[in-house]
């Protein structure tokens, strides 16, 4: 998997705010919304299930796709909710997913490609619980529009695909969480015409999300 400098430095980033988020929310004088229960006869603690539950929340961050020769990055942003069990130390969930672009470009030849402005996607996700820090892992099925641009000649048209990556989150208390995603979205056997010549094109980009998310 190939994966652009500028989002390597996006990914770094979103790890180093996570790592703060993380240790500031350890210091807040509230407790958090479901702490382990202990046994005193037993002296020993259960996990709670403090991720069961509806949550929504909104999402930004950095896009970029294999196909752009330059690298630039895109911004994005958008809107999740899903719903979470957790059995023990492990959580299981699924999650819809709304998200905007600022003109993501898969060029397809010098001066030609297609652009994408949004997405919907439907997620499973599964993880472990450490706490009040869930670790996860995603995957699912995208829809995309994409455009035509430059001297692309088809016309624009949805296309499904598939969307995988994974995650850290983290409770900050009072039912708030802040998480940092990385998802890679694959669209295969994409039909367009160049200058009038008809082609079939994989295309694929790489996104780092930064999140927050309020559970119900």
């Amino acid at each position: 998997m190939h994966i652009r400098p500028l989002t390597l430095a996006l990914l770094a980033g979103v790890a180093a705010l996570a790592s703060v988020s993380a240790a500031q929310a350890a210091d807040l004088s509230f407790p958090t919304t479901a702490p382990a229960v202990t046994y005193p006869d037993a002296g020993i603690a259960l996990v709670s299930d403090a991720w069961t539950g509806f949550y929504a929340g909104a999402h930004i961050g950095g896009v970029t796709s294999d196909e752009f020769k330059d690298g630039k990055t895109a911004w994005t942003g958008g809107v999740q909710a899903g719903y979470l069990q957790q059995f023990d130390m492990f959580v299981v969930g699924a999650e819809v997913e709304a998200a905007f672009t600022d003109a993501l470009l898969y060029e397809l030849a010098p001066g030609a490609g297609l652009t994408q402005n949004w997405s919907v996607a439907a997620k499973a996700r599964a993880g472990f619980a450490l706490g009040d820090t869930l670790i996860y892992g995603t995957a699912g099925a995208s829809l995309a529009e994409l455009e035509p641009w430059g001297t692309t000649t088809s016309g624009k048209d949805n296309h499904v695909g598939v969307v995988f990556g994974a995650g850290v989150e983290q409770n900050l208390g009072n039912n708030f969480s802040l998480r940092a995603e990385y998802l890679q979205t694959r669209y295969f056997d994409v039909d367009s015409a160049v200058s009038g010549i008809g082609r079939q094109d994989d295309l694929t980009n790489h996104a780092v999300k930064v999140g927050v998310n309020y559970r119900f």
